[in-house]
């Protein structure tokens, strides 16, 4: 079951938009716990080079202590929670493969967002400030426009969103030196004239910080079988030269991801763990070719069983090994509470990337990124200015 979609307008049942198919997930103990990493000083002081981050989720970004404060605001219950701790008990994950815990997290703080448009720049005002004490220059947030407006707020359109997730922005780029761009997400399972409708938006507010489009999965699973309307749309994205990243390789396979390539003409793939299923394919299209850059998120692919617990064996270490195109990146850290320092600190002390690796991911991000062409040249110079020593 997905959104009935009217205009410009999702009116959406959240907890069927988020629906997965629980039998992708991974079978692990479910009394197992993992928690990010400690960042200590010494590892704050090595990590201390300029960090780009691609695949964050701006509605799953939000401060505990901001949703607390708007649920009292608007007598909106959070599943019953006072304090920031009782709070990060109800919403964050720390139970590998637990995708319906992180799902069912949404269902319980986005009301209070949504349609609210000095809250949604709010967020985005505050990531900018926490990316800027973990030493983010640059960042991309994605979100569904749709998926944010309420019937409370009948007035605010797709586009009064992305304006306020702009106004945001520029307050935290003036305030903290950051930048940080737009991308659209389409939602499988929604209207046909869903994926159609995010692209004209992505075309027409490029002067809202747009710069490109997604699609993720939705009410008929995370299956990454995305419909004939969204690769549509993905081809025209392309003809109008809009930038292209897709969601896949996390709960779909290899043949999801080249199907992401070939037919989507992705730049870039959220995610793709699964590619490594298929050694020849990971070969041609990531080892011998650097052409297309992987979005890791590697916290957030346990905890969703898109891989097994088992860090070392993590594929951002045979990814790194091959000096492969792949930044990290947090996802949905008011599901995860992580940080990009707690991000790099988990992928070094429990993957086994060393610092120089690190930094790669880094550069390879800026490199990556939807900036015109003169402003990713600027943030390329500005990473490579801060390389470590090699080990």
């Amino acid at each position: 079951m997905g959104g009935v979609l009217s205009g410009d307008r999702v009116f959406n049942d959240t907890k069927a938009i988020h629906n997965v198919d629980r039998q992708m997930l991974h079978n692990h103990d479910p009394t197992l716990s993992v928690s990010c990493p400690e960042v200590t000083t010494e590892m704050h002081d090595r990590l201390n080079f300029p960090k780009v981050e691609l695949h964050l989720h701006l509605d799953g970004a939000a401060r505990f202590d901001t949703l607390l404060e708007l649920s009292q605001q608007k007598g909106i219950s959070l599943a019953g929670a006072k304090t920031v701790e009782e709070l990060k008990k109800v919403l964050v994950t720390h139970e590998p493969a637990n995708l319906s815990k992180v799902l069912e997290a949404f269902e319980i703080f986005l009301p209070v967002i949504r349609g609210d448009l000095s809250a949604i720049e709010r967020v985005a005002y505050e990531l900018c400030e926490d990316q800027h004490n973990n030493g983010v220059v640059y960042f991309e947030g994605r979100y569904s426009p749709h998926l944010l407006l309420s019937n409370d707020y009948p007035e605010v359109t797709a586009a009064h969103v992305v304006a306020a997730v702009k106004k945001g922005f520029d307050r935290g780029e003036k305030q903290f030196g950051i930048k940080a761009r737009s991308i659209l997400c389409c939602i499988r399972g929604l209207d046909k004239k869903f994926p159609q409708l995010i692209l004209d938006l992505a075309t027409d507010l490029k002067q809202l910080g747009v710069v490109a489009i997604d699609v993720a999965g939705s009410a008929h699973g995370a299956d990454e079988q995305y419909e004939p309307e969204v690769v549509a749309a993905f081809q025209e994205a392309f003809k109008r030269g809009i930038h292209r990243t897709v969601h896949a390789g996390e709960s779909g396979g290899p043949k999801e991801v080249l199907r992401a390539i070939e037919d989507m003409h992705a730049e870039r793939i959220g995610h793709g763990y699964r590619v490594m299923r298929d050694e020849q394919m990971y070969i041609d299209n990531f080892v011998n070719s650097k052409t297309v850059h992987l979005e890791a998120c590697p916290y957030s692919s346990v905890m969703t069983g898109a891989v097994p617990l088992d860090w070392k064996n993590h594929p951002i270490s045979r990814w790194a090994e091959d000096d492969v195109n792949f930044s990290i990146s947090r996802d949905d850290p008011t599901c995860f509470d992580n940080s990009m320092l707690s991000e790099l600190t988990l992928s070094h002390k429990q993957v086994g990337l060393n610092v120089h690796q690190l930094w790669k991911a880094q550069l390879n991000a800026a490199r990556s990124c939807f900036l015109p062409e003169d402003e990713k040249a600027e943030l390329v110079k500005l990473v490579q200015a801060g390389e470590p020593p090699r080990p």
